[in-house]
């Protein structure tokens, strides 16, 4: 397994000259597999490979453990227990481009799985509330109010997806906006996917925000 292992690309870029220092014991191991010496000798190639992964090991980490330490950028959930509570707002948006087989489909009712824009605003409010859990370093938010509204427009096979999110918090409510238009477009593409895969999901973007120290943020209509 070690002589497998060491043919796995890395992805921590070239590593030329461990490699180079891999090659006499992976050479040995090769041999032990293709002319049966003895168990002995088998086992030192085996002893020489693992040490040799342990080197590589241990470089990794000295090398890109410490950069992260220098640049400061440990992972870690920002500390915002000194601000005071504001109304939060925050409205995201993204564009499903489902072509005019979907959307003829959806204007009719026809689509197998059933009333699509309604369940898939129901997932886009009930992804906001678990925003944390996708993204690992969000806070935890007592949301006021989160609604998803998706307007097929029939003719441009598009639908539209718009959220809206608030909250009287610490912090503000944009990844929850963004989270919760990004699924409902998600939903859209999973119940009419039996239609056709060639569902296009784009144009997720923050419509505005309001609330908190960085001040308020409106994204021009041309944007």
């Amino acid at each position: 397994s070690l002589c497998a292992q060491a043919t796995t690309p890395t992805a921590f870029g070239p590593i030329s000259s461990l490699l180079a220092a891999m090659m006499p014991s992976l050479h040995r191991c090769v041999g032990v597999a293709s002319v049966g010496v003895r168990h002995a000798q088998a086992m030192t190639a085996t002893s020489d490979v693992a040490r040799t992964f342990g080197a590589v090991e241990r470089f990794l980490w000295r090398r890109f453990s410490s950069g992260v330490a220098k640049a400061g950028a440990r992972p870690q959930m920002v500390d915002v227990g000194a601000k005071a509570p504001t109304i939060r707002r925050a409205r995201a948006a993204c564009r499903v481009l489902v072509g005019p087989e979907v959307a003829e489909a959806l204007a009719l009712g026809k689509v197998a799985k059933g009333d699509v824009l309604t369940v898939a605003e129901i997932a886009g409010i009930m992804a906001a509330k678990k925003t944390p859990d996708i993204l690992p370093l969000c806070h935890p938010l007592l949301l006021t109010k989160v609604g998803v509204e998706c307007r097929l427009d029939r003719e441009a096979g598009v639908v539209e997806v718009v959220a809206d999110v608030s909250c009287t918090g610490l912090t503000g409510v944009e990844m929850e906006s963004l989270t919760a238009a990004a699924t409902a477009a998600l939903c859209i593409y999973d119940m009419c996917k039996p239609i056709t895969k060639g569902i296009v999901i784009t144009d997720l973007r923050l419509l505005s925000k309001s609330g908190g120290k960085s001040g308020d943020f409106e994204r021009a209509i041309d944007e």
